[in-house]
């Protein structure tokens, strides 16, 4: 297993996991039709015009085994906080094939080290309340729970009730 810096040849097998992923972490958060009608293709010109830029606005690592793509983090300024040198988990999906093999612990890991070279000395991310196996991975990476939460509809136009959880370096 390895992780590497996404490119713009990534992007359909990125929407391939984002998809899978999403299908089979959500189905108790988001309706059953929002799920089957999500598009693997959707969104993908866009994705590869930014990995292809000069400077994108975040790293996107993807995790491969055996040479395939089986999983992908985000990471980036955080877009939500105020607070200096604070970065974010945008986006951390795992297919799910490939669930509880420790992928998403090392993108997490990952995802750190990326931060922390960027100058973060905050890291945050936004957890689904009732999403357990992400909010237990999280926490064994050195996450904590804040008193924070959302409810939040703009991603996908279902309301989620979210935690923010935060790792200090």
């Amino acid at each position: 297993m390895s992780i590497r810096g996404a490119d713009s040849n990534d992007v359909f097998a990125i929407g391939e996991i984002r998809v899978a992923a999403w299908r089979a972490a959500y189905q108790k958060f988001l309706p059953a039709a929002y799920l089957a009608a999500l598009d693997p293709q959707a969104n993908l010109d866009s994705l590869r015009a930014i990995l292809s830029s000069e400077s994108p606005p975040f790293k996107l690592r993807i995790a491969e085994v055996r040479g395939e793509a089986a999983g992908f983090a985000i990471v980036g300024v955080a877009r939500h906080s105020a607070a200096p040198g604070t970065f974010e988990i945008w986006a951390l999906n795992v297919l799910p094939a490939f669930w509880r093999r420790g992928i998403g612990t090392l993108l997490v890991e990952d995802a750190l080290r990326e931060a922390k070279g960027s100058g973060a000395g905050t890291v945050e991310l936004w957890c689904i309340k009732g999403n357990d196996a992400a909010a237990r991975m999280y926490l064994a990476c050195g996450f904590r729970r804040t008193d924070v939460t959302r409810i939040t509809s703009s991603l996908t136009g279902h309301s989620l009730e979210e935690f923010l959880y935060a790792h200090a370096f």
